[in-house]
């Protein structure tokens, strides 16, 4: 196989399952397959004819406990604010809700967020105090760069991080207003943590610990769940549950999870107990299934729907009386 036609082929496949644009995939293919020596050249190319196994090499995965531990916070994050997308108005169950519109994946993960997603995901993360508890992520920490922002975990080796690219002050700026507008018309104080770890963070840490697993392996590869309406995960500890509603397949996704080019490293496909298809590396598990989709029909309904306040951080004063 030539060189370019190889470079090509595994640019293309990564793109599908990053949703990185070419400028951002081909550079790294390119490097990678360069440091190759021939004898691993041909391994890879057994492995896109399905004949070996190079999983973790062109997409790699993190490099430490740590760094799996905070992709998969961010996760499990980023697919509940897209519930908060659902809700831009027009309300929609059909428009695409993702929170993320592409990931480079690296030792630190760039993230490149979807339009509008920035005030659903920090309301998600920023951690705050609420009464007695903790809400958002605690013992979370953003550092602000001039054109993007760096997600940390305290509690967690400070070479653990990730970036969301293109967070300039402008839109940061506005993805605040949207956190605190849904505060606001929650009744809630936007008393955000900052500094060092704080007393009720460590207690809100040593009763509900932080999910690991594979979902940062799900991050690393949120292109191959972008053409769904939208994405759920639940965790709990090693194991998730992700779903979506039907569009994508089942089989086609767990194919992508094991490929042997661009797959996880050492998963397996394993029974499910709730329907669907299971994978697991022995330690690690996901389970994948999809749900009902959304019914078109209700779609004129719910775009018409004023929400009162405090059930999304868009909400706007009534231009008339209501009632």
């Amino acid at each position: 196989m030539a060189r370019s036609s190889l470079t090509e082929r595994l640019t293309d496949l990564r793109r599908a399952c990053t949703g990185e644009n070419l400028s951002q995939a081909a550079p790294v293919v390119k490097h990678l397959l360069h440091d190759l020596p021939d004898d691993r050249r041909e391994r890879v190319v057994d492995a896109l004819n399905g004949e070996a196994d190079v999983r973790g090499l062109f997409l790699p995965d993190p490099p430490s406990d740590d760094q799996r531990a905070l992709e998969c916070v961010i996760l499990q994050s980023a697919t509940d604010a897209s519930a908060h997308l659902q809700l831009k108005p027009p309300a929609s169950m059909l428009r695409p809700a993702h929170v993320f519109r592409s990931v480079e994946p690296s030792d630190a993960p760039r993230l490149h967020l979807a339009e509008h997603a920035l005030g659903p995901l920090l309301y998600e993360l920023l951690p705050r105090h609420e009464d007695r508890w903790v809400a958002g992520v605690a013992g979370l920490r953003v550092v602000r760069h001039p054109r993007a922002a760096e997600l940390r975990l305290l509690d967690l080796d400070a070479t653990a991080r990730v970036v969301l690219a293109g967070v300039d002050d402008a839109a940061w700026d506005v993805g605040m207003k949207y956190v605190r507008n849904l505060l606001r018309g929650r009744g809630l104080a936007d008393d955000f943590i900052d500094g060092p770890l704080t007393a009720a963070e460590r207690a809100h840490l040593a009763e509900h610990p932080r999910p690991t697993g594979l979902g940062s392996a799900v991050l690393r590869r949120y292109g191959l769940f972008t053409n769904a309406p939208w994405l759920r995960s639940l965790p709990q500890g090693d194991q998730w549950w992700l779903e979506w509603p039907a569009s994508l397949g089942v089989p086609t996704i767990a194919d992508w999870l094991l490929h042997p080019v661009f797959g996880i490293p050492e998963v397996r496909e394993t029974p499910s107990p709730g329907g669907g298809l299971g994978l697991t590396t022995g330690w690690r598990d996901l389970y994948l299934r999809e749900v009902d989709p959304p019914n078109p029909d209700h779609e004129d309904a719910l775009g018409a729907v004023e929400w009162p306040e405090g059930v999304t951080g868009w909400w706007e004063p009534p231009t008339r009386p209501v009632g």
